[in-house]
Parts: structure tokens; C-alpha cells; sequence
């Protein structure tokens, strides 16, 4: 099968690729980075698998899209690529960029997938969610709740598809020790809603609540095989 794969060069994104890869699936990975697009290229085509990696940016509405209509159709999309927001207090962070994290977690998205449905003839849409958008992440509202739109957006999308053989899944990989859930190494010290952030991601971690990376990536691996299409509009997890 031919799957793209957004933001698929770095941290989970990356391990993404080489799972789906191993299992003798042809990538197109995308991302803002040409030089991690450039190099994931590298070392997964030396591993053996069949990549073509594209720049194209999330933020531009336009880029992905156009993307995939060059590429003719597609069997899985993942739509893997966002961004995690602005820290603080919703009242308090930068407006732009609280509205920045939509543009590309939900526009961004959503213009991709609109795009690869209108050429996939069967297959699935991955979408990369997390328990933020199921409960609740107060000083990161921007990502809580574009993530929860997302949920909710591939619910929709699963009804309306029921004509058609293409399933849509919601994937939450569970916390990760890459992406935002490594945001403590980075924490600004006198940045205190930062911190805060930091010191739950490290209570967490010490909780023993992180998912191994290789755990999160082979259930990804799975959902696009197939497995678990007879649950399309649903939300699946790292510890199935």
C-alpha cells in the first residue's frame, strides 16, 4: 500500500515511518524540514523501504493538497503533523498563536484529508490524537482542544463514508518521551506555567504512565494494515 505519512521525518513521526516501512508498505513522508526529510529519506531507503519524502508545510492549506493531487491516489493517509500550541493560560498566551495550532492541527488536517478522499478509492484515514482531546491539558487549551475537533471531526467523516470501503480512526499513541511530552528537557526556567508543564510530564514518567516509543509505532503499523477498520470513527489506543 502507498501511505503518506505528515510530519513523518522527526521524533514520533519518525518512528512512525520505519514502522510502517518495515512492513513493506511505500511511504511519502512530508514536513516542514528539508534537511529531516532529507536525511529520514536517507536512512530508511538504507534499510530498505520505499520512501519519497515532499516538503509541505501543514500551515499552508494549499500545500499538502496539492500534494496529493500530484501523487494520484493514495491508500492511507496519517495525518501525524501539528503542532502543540502556546503555554499558559488561555486569557494570557498570544492570541496568533493560539489560533496558529488550529490552522494547522484542524485546517491543516482537514484540507488533507479532503484532499486524499477525493482520490482514494478504499483504504483508511489515520488521524493522531491525544488524551487531551478526551479530557482535558489546562495551560496547553490550544492543542487540548484542536485535538478534541479532530476527534470529533473523524466521527463525522466515518458516518459520511459509510457508502465507501474507507475507514477513519482516531490514534492516541499514548505519552510519548519524544514531541511535547519531552518539553521538560526545554522548559525555560523562569517560564513558570512552562514548568508546571515540565514537572507533570516528569510525575508522569516517574508514574510509569509513558508508552515506549516502538509500543506507539507498531499499533500505528497495525491500524494501517487494516485491523481495525471495523471500528472506523473510533478512537484507538496504544495499549490494544
Amino acid at each position: 500500500m502507498r501511505v503518506l505519512i505528515t510530519g513523518g521525518a522527526k521524533e514520533l513521526g519518525r518512528a512512525f515511518s520505519e514502522a510502517v516501512g518495515a512492513r513493506g508498505h511505500r511511504l511519502v513522508i512530508t514536513g516542514r524540514d528539508e534537511r529531516a526529510l532529507d536525511q529520514a529519506g536517507r536512512e530508511l531507503a538504507a534499510r530498505g523501504i520505499e520512501v519519497e519524502t515532499h516538503v509541505a508545510d501543514l500551515g499552508d492549506p494549499r500545500a499538502t493538497p496539492k500534494l496529493v493531487e500530484s501523487l494520484g491516489p493514495i491508500d492511507v493517509l496519517v495525518n501525524n503533523g501539528a503542532l502543540g500550541g502556546p503555554v499558559g493560560r488561555t486569557w494570557e498566551v498570544d492570541e496568533d498563536e493560539w489560533w496558529r495550532t488550529f490552522e494547522v492541527n484542524l485546517r491543516g488536517l482537514a484540507a488533507a484529508t479532503n484532499a486524499a478522499l477525493r482520490t482514494m478509492t478504499s483504504g483508511r484515514i489515520v488521524n493522531i490524537v491525544s488524551n487531551a482531546g478526551v479530557h482535558r491539558w489546562p495551560l496547553l487549551s490550544a492543542y487540548s482542544v484542536s485535538k478534541a475537533a479532530v476527534i470529533k471531526l473523524g466521527e463525522n467523516l466515518a458516518i459520511e463514508l459509510k457508502p465507501r470501503p474507507i475507514a477513519v480512526l482516531s490514534y492516541d499513541p499514548g505519552m510519548v518521551d519524544v514531541g511535547l511530552m519531552g518539553r521538560g528537557s526545554r522548559a525555560t526556567p523562569d517560564d513558570q506555567d512552562e514548568q508546571r508543564v515540565a514537572q507533570w510530564a516528569k510525575s508522569q514518567r516517574e508514574q510509569g504512565r509513558f508508552t515506549p516509543v516502538e509500543q506507539s509505532a507498531r499499533v500505528l503499523a497495525r491500524i494501517v494494515d487494516g485491523e481495525f477498520d471495523h471500528r472506523s470513527g473510533g478512537l484507538v489506543t496504544a495499549a490494544e
